[in-house]
């Protein structure tokens, strides 16, 4: 603890400040480019999940708070408070496990969380997509430095903490709030939200789903990050020491050492920012675990003429995989519902080898509870960790696929990382894919265009046109009946 006559002062709050308010926002090509890579990403994801449950329920709550001009809920023409908009646009962003992902030295999460709440400031303060970008990248490095630096996840605390604290820098850089409103934002944002890493325990509810929560979590800490923006822009004032103080962020999140020197050295406020390029995508709506058994699973299937022929299919992974995917599931080999199967590697396998690919409707509960698919998984699937493939997130949690038809050949799909890994990388290519793959059919081929065209040129364009962009058109619709 410092003070300067009286006055207390927190360290942790004062570099974060600090670095917010100094660093520069021009991005160089790279990282505008990989900022450019996060959206384009991140509306591929939340616009393949806009009938989900969690999406549709997440809209019929902010549809009572009509707001004009305010921020746009993805999908549709409704304007609402910044705040709402963050939430809501925020969990069809989570609903399908389908955004990018930061395996830092301490921590992990998905620092993508933050453009719903980066996307509904910008529209409230009419910025333009230069300074989007520029807040975008800035949240970035701090949420990657946060996951370098805080263990939160070893004491039962989830990511969402960290990616908070980095979108109120961001926000408040975009919203242009000076070093003393940024402080009293970080500590509105800290010290009255504590998001719980429960909702990873596996337990199911009523329904024999995971909990719903799991896809509001990072959502309704990007509410709570536009939500103490705006207090502090209006004065409100936090508490003098919320990250430093005996009830601070780091006591409550139970930190034992103190980060705040590896900390300063990664926020380096006189580099140019460039973290944003460091996260992975994915290539198919299941965990990071899993996207290296999908690939596998795949390669091998393709060598497979008849899958009537297939007599055993075996999965050898990482020791991390196995565990989170297998290990802590109830009965991985009977999923009842879209979510027990999109966290169970036996049926992310199956799924893969009888379809030929893997997508969102592969957890259809119709297709999880088939009788057929359920025979082959008891009779056919087979998982084993194996010690000599556990190089976790590095090297993207590398699976091995081995495919055994009746004629005793064996087709072999080999552990490697998978596409959107940094070592495997997407281009902008890959991903203007992924975005027609998962929207068109809901905005049409030329929509989609249009929408990739308008983040390409963003530097020089206007958010309220780019979500103007992500209405879906006439006679679709994302509110009637949830997808299953």
């Amino acid at each position: 603890m410092a003070a300067i006559g009286s006055l207390v002062v927190d360290e942790m709050a004062a570099l974060l400040v600090d670095f917010t308010a100094a660093v520069s926002t021009r991005l160089a090509v790279e990282a505008r480019e990989a900022a450019e890579r996060v959206l384009l990403d991140t509306f591929a994801v939340a616009l393949g999940a806009l009938r989900h449950p969690a999406a549709q329920a997440a809209r019929r709550y902010a549809y009572r708070f009509p707001l004009e001009p305010g921020a746009r809920l993805w999908g549709t023409g409704f304007t609402t408070s910044p705040e709402t908009a963050a939430l809501a646009n925020g969990v069809p962003v989570r609903a399908y496990d389908y955004n990018d992902l930061y395996m830092g030295r301490r921590s992990g999460g998905h620092p993508s969380d933050m453009v719903a709440g980066m996307v509904a400031a910008a529209e409230w303060a009419d910025a333009d997509g230069a300074r989007l970008l520029g807040a975008l990248a800035l949240g970035y490095e701090v949420a990657l430095g946060l996951m370098d630096t805080l263990p939160v996840g070893l004491k039962g605390w989830d990511y969402a903490n960290l990616t908070a604290i980095a979108a109120t820098c961001g926000i408040a850089r975009l919203l242009e709030l000076d070093p003393d409103r940024t402080r009293e934002a970080l500590a509105i944002t800290v010290v009255p939200h504590a998001a719980s890493d429960e909702i990873e325990s596996g337990e199911l509810n009523r329904r024999g789903d995971l909990t719903m929560w799991k896809r509001f979590n990072g959502s309704d800490a990007m509410r709570q990050s536009v939500y103490a923006c705006l207090l502090a822009a209006a004065g409100v004032e936090g508490a003098v020491r919320p990250f430093t103080g005996r009830l601070g962020f780091l006591n409550r999140m139970q930190v034992d050492d103190d980060p705040l020197p590896e900390l300063r050295r990664l926020l380096d406020p006189g580099r140019p920012l460039r973290r944003i390029g460091e996260t992975t995508f994915k290539r198919w709506p299941v965990g990071s675990r899993a996207q290296s058994a999908v690939q596998a699973a795949l390669a091998a299937r393709a060598q497979v003429t008849d899958v009537r022929s297939i007599r055993a299919v075996r999965v050898f992974t990482d020791e991390a995989a196995y565990r989170h995917l297998v290990g802590v599931r109830d009965d991985p080999w009977h999923p009842i519902s879209r979510e027990t199967a999109d966290h169970s590697l036996p049926y992310i396998v199956a799924a893969a080898v009888l379809e030929g690919r893997l997508h969102a409707d592969s957890f259809a509960p119709a297709r999880v509870r088939d009788p057929e698919r359920r025979r082959f998984l008891e009779e056919r699937v087979v998982v084993e960790p194996r010690p000599e493939l556990s190089r976790g997130a590095a090297e993207g949690f590398p699976t091995r696929v081995e495919i055994e038809t009746a004629d005793g050949r064996v087709a072999i799909g080999e552990a490697t990382p998978p596409p959107g890994h940094p070592r495997n990388p997407f281009t902008h290519r890959d991903l203007e894919a992924k975005l027609h793959e998962n929207a068109d059919a809901l905005l049409g081929e030329e929509r989609v265009e249009a929408l990739v065209a308008a983040i390409r040129g963003l530097e020089s364009g206007d958010v309220r046109s780019l979500t103007a962009l992500m209405q879906v058109g006439a006679g679709t619709e994302i509110d009637g009946a949830p997808a299953e």
